[in-house]
């Protein structure tokens, strides 16, 4: 082909390409919207720009933005997914972090208590909402409600929510069992 003739891919891809840079802001946040973290809101996102970049752009760039929003997104969720088997619910499966935190005392019978209720815990911590977990976790870690805003992307009102939510699903939960 002469270098003179234009490429029929490439005049697409770089349309492609201004598109995604005029909305990258919002593919980040879709990204962050549904990750457990910041590194793997970009991981989703770096993910999302590859599967642009090897696939051919929908014919009609009028629809990319919300092919991309959608294709973030499903990376996002599956970024989400393999942390979250990678981590597990319960953090390991020999028990010890939870006798690391139900007690330091020697009585067997007041460790056996407390771990079950520890245990109790953090089942119903995992009924939770994703978004609310995470806010209440942030909290219990000592982080402030501008901190957990600033980590996890989300307004006040949306990290205030959350903590008041979350809270009182968490006594609706255990009043229950």
């Amino acid at each position: 082909m002469r270098a003179d003739l234009p490429d029929p891919l490439v005049s697409p891809r770089r349309d492609a390409l201004a598109q995604l840079a005029s909305s990258e802001a919002a593919l980040r946040r879709t990204a962050r919207r549904y990750s457990l973290c910041a590194d793997d809101a970009e991981d989703a996102y770096q993910r999302a720009v590859e599967i642009l970049l090897t696939k051919s752009p929908p014919a009609d760039l009028r629809h990319l933005a919300a092919w991309m929003q959608l294709v973030t997104r499903r990376e996002a969720l599956a970024v989400r997914r393999s942390r979250e088997r990678l981590l597990g619910p319960r953090g390991d499966d020999d028990g010890e972090l939870l006798d690391r935190i139900a007690c330091d005392r020697p009585d067997p019978q007041e460790r056996l208590e407390r771990r079950e209720r520890v245990a109790e815990a953090i089942r119903l911590l995992f009924e939770l909402k994703p978004q609310e977990r995470r806010a209440l976790v942030l909290q219990a870690h000592g982080y402030s409600y501008a901190e957990i805003c600033q980590l996890c992307g989300w307004t006040y009102t949306k990290v205030n929510r959350c903590l008041a939510e979350g809270r009182a699903r968490l006594r609706e939960l255990g009043a229950a069992g």
